[in-house]
């Protein structure tokens, strides 16, 4: 019985660790789970989608076109015989059948220009959604160092509020024995209040900064949303030269590079308001046949429907060219605009390089001053680690009074504060910078 109560417990206590284990949202579950029930990335595949459709037609727009047609009809009265063109009053019956097909030959090379200005949009919108997976992962990833930031916090308040609750009830018990003044108590309790709406406030914050998180992952989950936080530290990527670092980030960006595909496409949709100036030439066929009842042999019967079709066949092959010659300057017009536009996408590429070449130096500025704060603000928690220790030995022997003893607790938890925000503002440029290397940290 103990055996069968121990291989109980045994499994109970594996399991449990296993589901508490599986409930656990590291940062690259939760990015995972983010880019899979995105619904603008939904939006962003088919608009991907529906561009691939508009490439595959611009292809199929080189195909000739080709139309049948059949018309039957019974006339009555005066009309006209449609094989002899002849006034007749009797009832008669006519059937057509056509078959036509024309294929543009020459017009400017637009259909070429289609094609090739439908493959930048479509390379535009794939690159598009790339960028627009990365933006989430960072959203979802400061979202989740907004929650660890926000559960520090919250128990270094809790830490506060319990090292003054115990001090609390210290100085009832020294007033009620006289070896404090009430001034004292009141002066500790005021801190105790203070404290505590301290971490009332952090604990709101923190319900916001989850909630926040949840709807970037597009997670309903009403459980409560259990964060690693044990981080595992990312590498301190070594000394970094901000050109070779820019020029390799162009290389292979989505965000840069939907900005090259735009400029590519306008210079295509330029070559396509130019090809309106050149001539076009069709070429055209068609083939027709037809049965009618006023058709009649020396006999004066109706030919038959086989033998008409036969002898009424008819075939036509033609082509044409068209030359604009005045169009009162609107194409002209589509051209002057076709340019603007390509020396508009020409200057926001532009403006789009020099803003990530200034943004990638200024964190990788902004990444060495972090370490260098991170590692002070270490060394400062430390010192006022044993400064409050001294302080609070102090305070117990009646050598400090209640300020000073407040003034070193709330040195402090200033600077522990200090370590847990300064310590998630370095991570966040680390990865930041493994991203500029090519590394999507989440994959």
């Amino acid at each position: 019985m103990r055996k069968n109560f121990l291989l109980f417990f045994i499994f109970w206590f594996v399991a449990g660790n296993a589901l508490v284990a599986q409930n656990i949202w590291n940062l690259t579950r939760c990015i995972s789970f983010s880019i899979e029930n995105n619904i603008g990335l939904k939006q962003m595949e088919l608009r991907e989608k529906l561009a691939t459709e508009d490439l595959n037609q611009s292809k199929r727009n080189l195909l000739p076109g080709i139309s049948a047609s059949s018309r039957a009809g019974v006339s009555f009265g005066r009309s006209v015989d449609p094989n002899t063109n002849d006034i007749v009053t009797n009832e008669f019956f006519n059937n057509s059948y056509d078959i036509g097909a024309s294929v543009i030959l020459f017009n400017g090379f637009r259909f070429l220009n289609q094609i090739e200005y439908q493959k930048f949009r479509k390379k535009a919108t794939e690159l598009n959604r790339l960028n627009a997976i990365d933006d989430l992962a960072f959203g979802v990833m400061n979202s989740y160092f907004d929650v660890l930031y926000y559960q520090g916090m919250l128990k270094i308040a809790r830490q506060q509020v319990e090292t003054s609750g115990i001090n609390l009830k210290k100085i009832e018990k020294q007033v009620e024995l006289g070896m404090k003044s009430k001034t004292d108590l009141l002066e500790m309790r005021a801190n105790f209040e203070t404290e505590e709406l301290r971490r009332i406030q952090v604990e709101n914050s923190l319900k916001t900064a989850v909630l926040q998180l949840k709807q970037r992952m597009n997670l309903t989950d009403t459980t409560a949303l259990v964060l690693d936080e044990e981080l595992k530290p990312t590498e301190t990527p070594g000394s970094q030269n901000t050109e070779n670092l820019f020029d390799s980030y162009l290389q292979w960006s989505p965000y840069y590079q939907s900005f090259e595909a735009h400029l590519k496409a306008s210079r295509k949709s330029l070559a396509i308001s130019r090809s309106q100036l050149y001539p076009s030439v069709n070429a055209y066929g068609s083939m027709g046949t037809g049965f009618y009842e006023t058709t009649k042999d020396e006999a004066g019967k109706t030919i038959g429907f086989g033998t008409q079709l036969d002898n009424n066949r008819s075939q036509y092959f033609g082509g044409s060219v068209n030359i604009p010659i005045f169009s009162r300057w609107a194409v002209r017009l589509d051209i002057k605009k076709a340019k603007l536009e390509v020396e508009q996408a020409q200057n926001t590429l532009d403006e789009e390089r020099q803003k990530l070449y200034f943004e990638m130096a200024n964190n990788l500025n902004d990444l060495e001053a972090l370490e260098k704060e991170y590692n002070q603000y270490l060394k400062q928690q430390e010192a006022d680690q044993l400064a409050f220790q001294a302080s609070e030995k102090k305070f117990e022997q009646g050598l400090v009074n209640v300020v000073d003893f407040y003034i070193a607790k709330t040195r402090l938890a200033n600077s522990e504060s200090q370590v847990v925000k300064s310590k998630l503002q370095w991570e966040v440029k680390k990865k930041m910078l493994d991203f500029y290397m090519g590394k999507r940290f989440w994959e």
